[in-house]
């Protein structure tokens, strides 16, 4: 009798183990996926991140020294076709805002690396669409 009491006591431990672990792995929160965060295409920038770059812009005082479309200051370049030059990549752009001195030695532009994370790609992404339409040639 005593070796039957052993084995349903045995039985019993097991199954409450096996009973407690699927209650645990039921219950436990769901595991957050490491998908990356959604960006625009390649190259293509929402209309959320162009308004909230031009925020970032107006919020930094960018204006007091940059011109875009014929309204700003006139001590820094004009910056209405800034995203149409080819060598103005996001990574230029990025480097030009945080540090203007490794793009051109002599910029007397300041650095703004206090301007980070989603701030800094909304800026980029910003002033990488400003594209100022050529004007047609005339014959």
């Amino acid at each position: 009798m005593i070796h039957g009491t052993n084995r349903a006591v045995a039985l019993l431990m097991a199954g409450m183990t096996l009973c407690c672990s699927l209650t645990a792995a039921l219950a436990a929160p769901p595991k957050k996926s490491k998908k990356p965060p959604v960006k625009a295409a390649a190259g293509k920038s929402s209309a959320a991140m162009l308004a909230a770059g031009a925020k970032v812009y107006e919020a930094n005082g960018c204006m007091a020294c940059h011109a875009i479309g014929g309204k700003g200051g006139p001590t820094g370049p004009d910056l209405s076709n800034v995203g149409g030059d080819s060598k103005h990549t996001a990574k230029w752009l990025e480097t030009q805002i945080v540090n203007p001195k490794a793009n051109k030695p002599d910029s007397t532009m300041p650095s703004y690396e206090t301007i980070k994370g989603k701030d800094l790609s909304n800026l980029v992404a910003y002033l990488g669409s400003l594209k100022k339409p050529m004007a047609k040639a005339t014959k």
